[in-house]
C-alpha cells in the first residue's frame, strides 16, 4: 500500500496545530511546531527525491470520492509546477520557526499554531486538484495570516488585517464566481457534475458564448492578480506585509498561489478565450508597470522595511510579464521567480526583524555601520541583496534573466518598460545597504549584539540555497520546463 504523502504533508501541519494550541508554554510550543516542520520536510524531500522531472503528468495521486451528488471529490497529484513551490514551504517553515526560537512573544503556542496552519493551507492549495478542494484551502489561507498580523503586528496592525482580509477576499469572490460559471457550465453541457480542475479547464473551450468565457478568464484572473499581487491591486501588500510579525511577513512571502493560479488555471485557458491578445497584453502591461512602479515606490522609501515591501511587488511583476511571454523559458522563469523570490525575501525580512529589534527602528537614514557591530547579520543581508537586485551566480539573477530575454521574443515593449526597473532596483538596493550596514555607527544604539546562534543558522542555510540554485538551478528548473513546454503547446506558440 503507497503512502498517502501529499495528504501526510497537508494534514500532519493542521494535526500538529491543535496539537501546539494545547501546550503550556513558550519551550513546548516551538518543539511542537519544529516537530512539525521538520516531518513535512522530511517527507517533502523523501517525494522530491522520488519526483520524476521528465513528465508533466501528476504524480503521488490520491483520489476519494466525497460529495458525488455534486462531483466533488478529494483528489490531490503534484507536478512540475507545484513541486518547487511545495519544497519552498518545507525548506523556508522549520528555518523560521528556528529563527524565532527567543522571540518572547505572548501567546506563544497560539503564534506557532497560526504559523503551522498557514502551511498546511498553502500546500493544501498547490495539491488539489479538485477546485472546490482548492478554493476550500485558498480561503483558509486568509484566517491564520489575518489573526497573526492583528495580534502581533505593529502600531497598525488592525487596519493592515482588515485591510488585507477584505481586499482578498473580494478577489476570491471573484474568482469563486468564474469557479461557479464554469462549473455549473460544464454540468450543462456534460450532463455530469464534476468539480476536478482539469475536466473544467477542458471543457472550457466548448462554451458557445465568447462573452462568458472571457468573463470567467476574467474572473479567474482577478483572483489571481490580487494574490500575487498585481499592479493595481496591490495596496493591500505594503501595510500587512510592514505591521506583520517578522515571521507572519515571511509567511506571506511563501503564500506564492496567485502566480500558481496563473500557471495551473489561466494560460490553459488562454487558447480558448476569445479575447486572447488582449487578456496577454493586459498581463504583459500589468507585469511591467507593476516591475516599474514597485522599483519606483521601493526607492522612495524610508523605512527598510517598507521598502522590501514595495521591492516585492516589483519583483512579482516579473510572474505576470514572464506568464504573458507564452515562451517556454519565460514561463519557466516566471515560475523560478516565485521559487527564488520565496527564498530572497525571507532572509531580507528576517534582516529587517533584527534589525528593528536591535536598533528600535527600521528608518533607513538612521542607521549606519552595522556590518562593525553586526558581521554575520551584515554577509548574509549583502547575499539577499544582491540576489534581489539581479547579481549572477544568484537565483534572482536566473529567473529575471529568463523572463526578460525570452518574454521579449513575444512582448518586446514591455519588456522594454521593465528593463527600465533593472538601475532603480539596483540603486535602492544599494542606497540602503550603504546607509544601514556601511558609514559612521550611531552611537545612540549603544552596543549592539550579533544574530544569534539560531538565527545565524536559519539564514545562512537559506543564504547558501540562494547561491546554490543560483549556480545550478536544474534541480528545480528542469521540472519546471517539462511543464512549461506542455503549456506552451497548448498554447500553439513555437517553444524556445
Amino acid at each position: 500500500m503507497e503512502i498517502p504523502i501529499l495528504s501526510l504533508i497537508v494534514l500532519i501541519p493542521f494535526l500538529f496545530s491543535v496539537l501546539t494550541l494545547l501546550t503550556k508554554n513558550k519551550e513546548q510550543a516551538r518543539a511542537v511546531a519544529l516537530l512539525s516542520s521538520v516531518v513535512v520536510l522530511t517527507l517533502t524531500v523523501y517525494m522530491y527525491l522520488n519526483f520524476d522531472s521528465n513528465t508533466a503528468q501528476m504524480q503521488f495521486q490520491e483520489f476519494a470520492q466525497w460529495v458525488p451528488s455534486l462531483g466533488i471529490n478529494y483528489q490531490l497529484g503534484i507536478d512540475g509546477i507545484s513541486m518547487p513551490l511545495v519544497l519552498l514551504n518545507a525548506i523556508v517553515i522549520p528555518f523560521l520557526i528556528l529563527f524565532t526560537w527567543n522571540d518572547e512573544k505572548n501567546h506563544s503556542n497560539r503564534f506557532y499554531a497560526l504559523l503551522l496552519a498557514t502551511q498546511g493551507a498553502v500546500i493544501g492549495v498547490f495539491v488539489s486538484l479538485d477546485f472546490f478542494l482548492f478554493y476550500v484551502f485558498w480561503e483558509l489561507t486568509l484566517v491564520p495570516l489575518f489573526f497573526m498580523v492583528s495580534i502581533w503586528g505593529g502600531p497598525a496592525k488592525h487596519k493592515a488585517a482588515i485591510k488585507f482580509f477584505i481586499y482578498t477576499h473580494v478577489g476570491s469572490l471573484v474568482m469563486l464566481l468564474g469557479i461557479f460559471a464554469l462549473y455549473f457550465t460544464a454540468w450543462k453541457q456534460t450532463g455530469t457534475p464534476n468539480m476536478n480542475i482539469e475536466h473544467l479547464l477542458s471543457q472550457f473551450q466548448f462554451i458557445s458564448d465568447g462573452l462568458s468565457r472571457n468573463l470567467i478568464f476574467l474572473a479567474l484572473l482577478f483572483g489571481f492578480l490580487v494574490k500575487i499581487p498585481s499592479f493595481p491591486f496591490h495596496s493591500w501588500l505594503p501595510d500587512a506585509y510592514v505591521e506583520a510579525p517578522t515571521a507572519g511577513s515571511v509567511l506571506f512571502v511563501l503564500l506564492k498561489i496567485g502566480g500558481y493560479g496563473l500557471f495551473r488555471v489561466s494560460l490553459p485557458l488562454l487558447p480558448f478565450t476569445p479575447s486572447m491578445d488582449l487578456m496577454v497584453t493586459v498581463m504583459a502591461a500589468l507585469g511591467s508597470v507593476s516591475i516599474l512602479y514597485g522599483a519606483f515606490l521601493a526607492l522612495a522609501q524610508r523605512d527598510l522595511k517598507r521598502m522590501v515591501a514595495y521591492s516585492s511587488i516589483s519583483h512579482m511583476g516579473y510572474v505576470t510579464l514572464g506568464a504573458a511571454g507564452l515562451v517556454s523559458l519565460s514561463v519557466s522563469g516566471a515560475m523560478f521567480q516565485q521559487f527564488s523570490h520565496g527564498l530572497i525575501m525571507s532572509i531580507m525580512f528576517m534582516s529587517c526583524g533584527v534589525i528593528n529589534r536591535a536598533t528600535g527602528t527600521r528608518i533607513i537614514n538612521d542607521l549606519g555601520g552595522l556590518a562593525g557591530k553586526m558581521p554575520k547579520l551584515a554577509v548574509i543581508m549583502m547575499l539577499a541583496f544582491m540576489a534581489s537586485l539581479g547579481l549572477p551566480g544568484l537565483t534572482g539573477f536566473i529567473a529575471e534573466f529568463m523572463v526578460l530575454t525570452f518574454t521579449y521574443i513575444n512582448q518586446p515593449t514591455y519588456v522594454i518598460i521593465a528593463i527600465l526597473a533593472v538601475i532603480i532596483t539596483a540603486a535602492y538596493h544599494l542606497w540602503a545597504m550603504q546607509r544601514t550596514m556601511f558609514g559612521v555607527y550611531n552611537q545612540k544604539f549603544g552596543v549592539l549584539k550579533d544574530i544569534s546562534a539560531s538565527q545565524t543558522f536559519s539564514m545562512a542555510i537559506i543564504a547558501l540555497l540562494i547561491l546554490y540554485f543560483g549556480l545550478n538551478p536544474s534541480p528545480v528548473l528542469n521540472m519546471m520546463i517539462t511543464n512549461s513546454e506542455k503549456l506552451v503547446s497548448l498554447l500553439a506558440v513555437t517553444g524556445v
